[in-house]
């Protein structure tokens, strides 16, 4: 049947709102202003010892504002997008002052002139969240704030460095221990859309080494590795985010590899390739066996030759050799639609360059 349709584009027989649904508008604001100053001091007892104290003084302010225009559906009386609340183009806004003091302190200790030990302690800080967005209080739409107190963080290191003849290396251990861990979920009563919240307390237990060793003039081998036992603490108080580890986080990861460079008289022929594991990692927090990455292995390579004094070079390369699917990240915007997006790694991937230098 046919339809009348107003000069305003509405169309009165089904009462429904203008044509084109355009006058949808939603956006966010946000100002931030920080100051800081920070000083140092290293004192030195022994050649050998050096300890240095350091303060930063931080003084910031942040300003957060939320403004929408979601014309209501004249058949519901209410706005077609869930949980939206129209402000009328109306900017509601928030903001607050705060201010930090965050410490540090190292040691670093030259046992011999191959080998040095260090530690060191530091307070670091996420800063608080002003967050707003627009609730009903009676008939008034007015601010609804959701802040986020400042998330802190106190580090713990030592470790051991090593540097003799053809080896070098180095061995690390760190503790981290977190207060009001801030993570980004998906707004519940608004999709589309992300709130940032506390997870409550979290830790991070690590280790990671490194050894390069100098096999000939002309070929050098390498690895390293790192161990991490971190997440949110599995304690009640932090509800659904217990026990969840850190996003994009292993728990192990290594990669290996070796560097040839040889010079034939004239010629030098040169190549890389490498080997790169890394165990399990989740895309959201709190995890979910659905948007998580089973662990992956990659290898990659690149090899060539140059020339009449290195003016020309030709060199293949192939990166994911034996073209692993795997995820790179997962969930961001569709997730707050109830359809995560997904996005894929690179997939085999090879080519040959072919340089020259005038």
């Amino acid at each position: 049947r046919s339809l009348c349709v107003a000069p305003d584009g509405s169309v009165p027989s089904l009462g429904v709102t203008n044509i084109p649904y355009s006058a949808l508008l939603f956006e966010n604001r946000g100002r931030n202003e920080a100051y800081s100053v920070f000083f140092d001091a290293t004192w030195t007892p022994i050649d050998a010892l050096d300890l240095t104290a350091g303060v930063r003084f931080l003084d910031e302010y942040r300003q957060s504002s939320f403004t929408n225009n979601i014309p209501n559906s004249v058949i519901t009386g209410a706005p077609l997008i869930p949980g939206g609340i129209n402000t009328g183009g109306r900017v509601l806004s928030a903001d607050e002052e705060f201010q930090a003091v965050l410490p540090r302190f190292n040691a670093l200790l030259r046992v011999t002139d191959d080998v040095n030990v260090f530690a060191t302690v530091s307070k670091g800080r996420r800063s608080p969240v002003v967050q707003v967005n627009a609730r009903r209080d009676g008939t008034n739409v007015i601010a609804n704030r959701l802040d986020v107190d400042e998330e802190i963080v106190w580090n713990y290191e030592g470790g051991i460095k090593l540097a003799a003849g053809p080896v070098s290396a180095s061995l690390g251990v760190y503790y981290q221990v977190y207060e009001n861990f801030q993570v980004t979920i998906p707004n519940p009563n608004m999709p589309g859309s992300t709130l940032t919240v506390s997870a409550g307390s979290a830790s991070n237990l690590g280790v990671e080494g490194e050894l390069a060793v100098d096999v000939a003039d002309w070929l050098n081998v390498f690895g390293n590795f790192g161990y991490i036992d971190g997440g949110v603490d599995d304690d009640p108080a932090n509800g659904n985010l217990a026990g969840s580890r850190f996003r994009l986080q292993p728990e192990w990861q290594a990669s290996g590899g070796f560097s040839i460079d040889y010079d034939f008289g004239g010629v030098r022929f040169f190549a890389t390739p490498t080997i790169t594991h890394r165990s399990t990692i989740f895309f959201m927090v709190p995890n979910s066996a659905l948007l998580s990455q089973d662990p992956v292995t990659l290898v990659n390579a690149r090899a060539g030759v140059s020339f009449a004094d290195e003016r020309f070079e030709i060199a293949g390369f192939i990166r994911n050799a034996f073209d692993e699917e795997f995820l790179l990240d997962a969930g961001n915007t569709g997730n707050g639609f109830g359809v995560p997006t997904f996005i894929p790694g690179e997939p085999q991937f090879y080519g040959v360059e072919v340089t020259a230098k005038f």
